[in-house]
């Protein structure tokens, strides 16, 4: 198997009396994309910033591709890309020449062609010669993403890419950013739309009040566990009785029987009972627990958008 592009190892950091990250530990593989997870205030940025080595951590330590970040801060970080917080241009200046200018302090090539090229990927090409304080907030954040690009990252750290972006504008981010990974680039974003994470992450980690509580693939195998929902209308209570030896988190909702966690092949065994027991029927439906279903289940969360600043699906963005 081979060696993970990042490897975060312990990594804690103190702010005084504050444990704003307490022994982190994940690896993310080559090509991956990995969703970082978790309420305003969990760690996530700090987290982040620790892997750019913008924070040194008190204990701990970050390696991209084998290099360590607290030993070999230049070398670790040479083939990644960020954006971390809010991207900063020269409102008076064009797209071409912000990228210019940074690619001039990093000493990278600053020809029209080389600058073009990245405006072309992230679908800046034609506004690339208009001043930037003209630009809409989904082109600022494009531009960013240029800024990150400039060196032909392997890696990429994105600190809630899709922040303020309309739907039209988040999709597009989507769809570059899955098309970097068909390219083999290791990406790890946070967010609190989990819905996004959800379409686009092959994999996320949760984190809350600094400590990491889970990590789950949002790639999922025949062999996983899946969600039964049954319909028996007036027969529900008998109904979970019935499947109740399937499982001992059976619950009613409205006129459904649900089971959480049920092996796929259980299924037909769970509908033979319901119909053995004399029970009618009316609609039966197996799938895998969607995100917000496991982060509520892993963080024992409430179901719904409030103060933690995740959005959860059907809430809105």
């Amino acid at each position: 198997m081979d060696a993970p592009a990042i490897s975060v190892a312990g990594v804690t950091k103190r702010y005084r009396q504050v444990l704003a990250v307490d022994h982190v530990s994940f690896d993310v593989a080559r090509g991956e994309i990995l969703g970082l997870l978790g309420p305003n205030g969990a760690g996530k940025t700090t987290t982040m910033r620790m892997i750019l080595g913008l924070v040194a951590p008190n204990e701990g330590d970050v390696l991209i591709y084998g290099h360590s970040i607290r030993r070999e801060r230049e070398r670790a970080l040479a083939p990644v890309g960020t954006i971390i917080e809010e991207a900063r241009f020269y409102p008076y200046l064009t797209g071409i020449q912000n990228l210019q200018q940074v690619a001039r302090l990093r000493g990278l090539p600053t020809s029209p062609p080389e600058v073009l090229a990245v405006l072309d990927t992230v679908g800046l090409r034609e506004a690339g010669r208009r001043r930037v304080r003209g630009y809409s907030l989904g082109m600022r954040q494009r531009l960013a993403l240029g800024l990150a690009l400039l060196q032909s990252p392997s890696v990429l750290i994105l600190d809630e890419p899709m922040n303020g972006l309309d739907p039209v504008a988040i999709k597009d981010l989507r769809d570059r950013l899955l098309a970097m990974r068909a390219r083999g680039v290791t990406i790890i974003l946070s967010s609190h739309l989990l819905g996004e994470v959800a379409q686009l992450c092959d994999r996320v980690v949760l984190i809350d009040q600094g400590r990491l509580i889970g990590q789950d693939s949002l790639v999922h195998e025949s062999t996983d566990a899946v969600e039964l929902r049954v319909r028996l209308g007036a027969g529900a209570a008998r109904g979970r009785d019935v499947l109740a030896p399937l499982s001992p988190a059976v619950f009613i909702e409205g006129r459904d029987v649900v089971v959480p966690r049920l092996a796929p092949e259980k299924v037909p065994d769970a509908v033979r009972l319901l119909v053995g027991a004399g029970l009618d029927v009316y609609g039966v439906s197996a799938e895998h627990p969607s995100l917000e279903q496991r982060y509520l289940e892993m963080t024992g969360a409430g179901a719904s958008a409030g103060p933690d600043g995740l959005v959860h699906e059907g809430a809105g963005a």
